[in-house]
């Protein structure tokens, strides 16, 4: 039996104090990313199914359209907006960076409201992230800002002749056992670390090290992590990425990635972390 006062797990409910803060939060966000040069976007919450990146992916929530097409609800901001501006919209734009406030949608009732952003040119790298820190900072939120490089990982197993899955399955010992150059890339969690490891690394991983330690760097935060082994949480981000993250909490979650033959780097804020954070106290 189902209860007049119950909803649905997963689904949000915002009233009073945190409906305002959620208000208070989307209006900032988007005056900073509107003078930052940034257009808004608003896509459909219904996309064409064999549009998603990852058709086999469960989580997607599917039905079907009057011409029984299948069609799905909004799963992943970023692919709608990449294939729209680049398919759809193609010459009638030639801006390059976009944002949009709207949530995604998980089976079999979850709901995330995110505020993102996506560059078609993915040399905005530090300033997407800044912008992300200014935001968090205007309500008071301090995170630390996590740090990776996926090709770093990819080299290394490709140095160890091992994939991805048994690599996961392995502990410490293990992998420095199997490979004695790892146990130097596995201590680096500072800046300062990457910069001692990339003066002698060897050749396979130096220019991706370089790489990381340039936009380390350049971020100029002072709570900055370094995670070279990190595994990426969205598939298609195979480049530099990086978390901003409150105990355990991710705040906002972004990187380099190639979606449509589009080179882009993007963010996503996540809403309801960051509202509960700000509820909390930090």
């Amino acid at each position: 039996m189902i209860f007049e006062h119950e909803i649905p797990e997963g689904t949000k409910l915002y009233f009073g104090k945190s409906a305002r803060i959620k208000r208070e939060l989307e209006s900032y966000a988007c005056e900073v990313f509107s003078n930052n040069g940034f257009e808004e976007i608003v896509t459909p919450y219904f996309s064409y199914f064999e549009h998603q990146q990852n058709i086999g992916d469960r989580r997607i929530i599917r039905l079907n359209s009057q011409n029984n097409h299948q069609i799905s609800l909004r799963y992943d901001s970023t692919i709608d907006t990449i294939r729209i501006l680049t398919k759809r919209l193609g010459r009638a734009i030639n801006h390059q960076k976009w944002f949009y406030i709207q949530p995604v949608f998980s089976y079999p009732t979850n709901e995330i409201y995110q505020i993102g952003a996506e560059c078609l040119n993915p040399s905005n790298f530090t300033q997407v992230i800044g912008l992300c820190l200014q935001i968090l900072d205007k309500f008071s939120l301090q995170s630390h800002l996590q740090i990776s490089n996926t090709k770093i990982l990819q080299l290394c197993l490709a140095e160890m002749e091992q994939s991805l899955e048994s690599f996961s399955s392995l502990c410490l010992e293990e992998i420095v056992k199997k490979a004695p150059f790892m146990q130097d890339v596995v201590r680096i969690s500072s800046i300062e670390d990457l910069a001692s490891y990339t003066a002698n690394a060897p050749m396979f991983l130096k220019l991706e090290c370089e790489r990381l330690l340039d936009k380390a760097k350049s971020c100029e935060y002072p709570r900055t992590l370094i995670s070279p082994l990190e595994r990426t949480m969205v598939a298609y981000y195979d480049d530099i990425v990086y978390k901003g993250f409150s105990q355990n909490s991710i705040l906002f979650l972004g990187g380099k990635y190639k979606i449509q033959d589009c080179l882009c780097g993007g963010v996503g804020i996540y809403e309801d972390n960051v509202i509960a954070k700000i509820l909390k106290g930090n």
